[in-house]
């Protein structure tokens, strides 16, 4: 009984859940505040140009601009009042030689996450009785590719990369740098809001923030993520031009990708991975607690629930 006082009332217990629930009420921020805004705009559009809410790339510009406009950087700015309590990891040159690998592991584990990611939906679709659940990312592929490019190539690696590999992993490394790596990755997957791209953006955000902590090297965290959504923002439609031999080469890219990730991960560098594992904390079990029992991170998932059962309907 004393312990489990001690875990709810004592003073570590406390600094964990200040630190922590700063964090729920950044991811808060990054995802209510773009709704909430959007909400409004809606309205507005409603009484205004209701013409535009039959527009898909109206609407995208509305949610590009409240969500790197306006949730990224009041996320940030809560982050940021969190101390760094160590250094960043020590800067390593690599060849380019090796950030094509990675970016060919990146590559490779996001696309066998969403063949899993699939199997599932087909699964819950059953369960529906048929009614498939909406992808949001769907409607994308009817947008223009200069706007995709923007927003998957430029404005996601950017806010995503400063955000979650440069401020918040630096911040839950305290803990022990595998903590990080996984509580960082997991509130990235969740605050894609969707069934479809959680799963996928779990193991990219495992990648790029391993790549971060082997490397200190954010910025080429930005251009491997850059150039994982490359693919299908610029490959795809350029892929599409010239005719099934583009989608042949296309689709022969994704392969070797899926079998370089398969055989780096479990053979190349298996050694290494289990070495490196050994050496960093994970965090225990009264950190994890503390990880989701606070304030601010159980009224996000509170909200990301309700955004999750809006994006189903």
């Amino acid at each position: 009984m004393e312990e489990l006082w001690e875990f709810f009332v004592g003073e570590e217990a406390r600094r964990y859940r200040r630190t922590f629930s700063r964090v729920g009420v950044a991811m808060l921020a990054m995802i209510l505040l773009p709704v909430g805004v959007q909400l409004l705009l809606q309205y507005l559009l409603l009484t205004q140009a209701p013409a535009l809410l039959e527009d898909t790339m109206a609407l995208y510009l509305i949610s590009a601009v409240t969500t790197y406009g306006i949730g990224f950087p009041a996320a940030m700015l809560v982050l940021r009042t969190i101390p760094v309590e160590r250094p960043d990891p020590d800067r390593r040159q690599l060849s380019m030689e090796t950030w094509v690998g990675l970016w060919l592991l990146a590559m490779g584990w996001l696309y066998i996450a969403n063949m899993v990611t699939l199997s599932l939906m087909d699964v819950l679709t059953g369960l529906r009785g048929g009614t498939p659940i909406p992808n949001p990312v769907d409607a994308m592929g009817d947008l223009p590719v200069a706007f995709n490019l923007v927003y998957s190539c430029l404005l996601a690696p950017l806010c995503e990369e400063l955000c979650f590999r440069g401020m918040l992993l630096r911040r839950l490394r305290p803990w022990g740098d595998g903590f990080a790596l996984c509580a960082s990755a997991l509130l990235f997957a969740l605050v894609h809001g969707n069934l479809y791209q959680m799963l996928y953006a779990f193991a990219v955000g495992l990648v790029l923030g391993g790549i971060f902590l082997y490397t200190g090297n954010l910025r080429g965290c930005m251009l491997l993520h850059a150039g994982v959504n490359f693919v299908s923002a610029g490959l795809l439609p350029l892929a599409g031009l010239f005719g099934e031999t583009g989608n042949l080469a296309l689709a022969m890219l994704v392969l070797v990708s899926m079998l370089w990730a398969l055989y780096w991960t479990f053979f190349r560098s298996r050694a290494e991975l289990i070495d490196c594992a050994g050496r960093i904390g994970w965090g225990d079990g009264e950190s994890w607690g503390h990880f989701w029992v606070n304030p601010g991170m159980t009224l996000f998932v509170l909200v990301l629930i309700w955004v999750m059962w809006l994006t189903m309907r």
